[in-house]
């Protein structure tokens, strides 16, 4: 997301915080979103304080512009939520503000209408859908190692929050330990064989398949660990050809996919 993108779905966003939730819900909102809500007036006119919406909306929105573009990203979507919550109609005037602006809110995440498509998006998990939206709009303005990093990151935040979920371990372990650890303790592959036989694969073969699977997944993300590694640092200066950064965003997707519903 560029500064511009932040700067204008921040204004969008935040004008539905300040028309639809109360003072102090606003307050709330902005805390829970990296905002500092010491700053924000508390108390509406009418309970004797100076913290009318006239005040508190600039307020706010001021305190928004002065974060980094990275705290902007974690903010919005929480910002997006909280509205989201406070009933049907705010809920549908943001869905319809952020589809004019070209965004939809799926799966926790802000995500570009048309660049992650949302039936795709319903079978990844919540903390790669974002990441994987960015790494296909960065393919497509040219910027492959971004791409790269993105897509790499959205494996990354997935394994993480599964380590935090499931108390796995160390999360800073290296981006191949943690997709093989999240696997096997995980009983993915287990649960994969499971299901085939479910839907009427012989055991047999579905024990192969899940096999095979596990192997694929296993040089899938040594490949993303090596080219990461060497397009990491490049900003650009190599060449890396967009097939093999596309078919990084889909290994990506499938590793997520694997792991969707842990």
């Amino acid at each position: 997301m560029t500064e511009e993108e932040a700067t204008l779905l921040g204004n969008a966003i935040l004008a539905e915080v300040t028309n639809s939730l109360s003072i102090p819900q606003i307050r709330l909102a902005a805390a829970a979103s990296g905002i500092d809500a010491s700053r924000i007036p508390a108390r509406s006119e009418a309970q004797g304080g100076s913290g009318s919406r006239a005040e508190v909306a600039p307020a706010l929105l001021q305190l928004y512009a002065e974060l980094p573009i990275d705290r902007k990203e974690r903010a919005l979507p929480i910002l997006a939520e909280r509205v989201m919550e406070a009933g049907d109609r705010p809920r549908d005037r943001l869905i319809h503000l952020l589809g004019q602006h070209g965004y939809q809110f799926y799966n926790g995440a802000l995500v570009q209408v048309g660049v992650l498509d949302a039936r795709e998006a319903q079978h990844l998990p919540r903390t790669a859908t974002s990441e994987l939206a960015k790494a296909i709009s960065r393919l497509a303005d040219n910027d492959e190692s971004g791409a790269i990093t993105a897509a790499c990151g959205a494996v990354d935040a997935t394994t993480t929050a599964l380590y935090e979920k499931h108390n796995l371990g160390d999360p800073a372990a290296s981006f191949q330990t943690k997709v093989n650890t999240a696997i096997n303790r995980l009983g993915i592959i287990a649960r994969l064989e499971r299901e085939l036989m479910e839907i009427g694969v012989s055991p047999v073969d579905a024990h192969r398949i899940a096999e095979e699977v596990h192997e694929a997944t296993k040089h899938a993300t040594e490949a993303l660990q090596v080219i990461r590694r060497t397009t990491g640092d490049v900003h650009g200066t190599k060449p890396t050809y967009t097939r093999i950064v596309y078919d990084t965003i889909k290994w990506s997707a499938a590793i997520c996919g694997l792991l969707e519903g842990e």
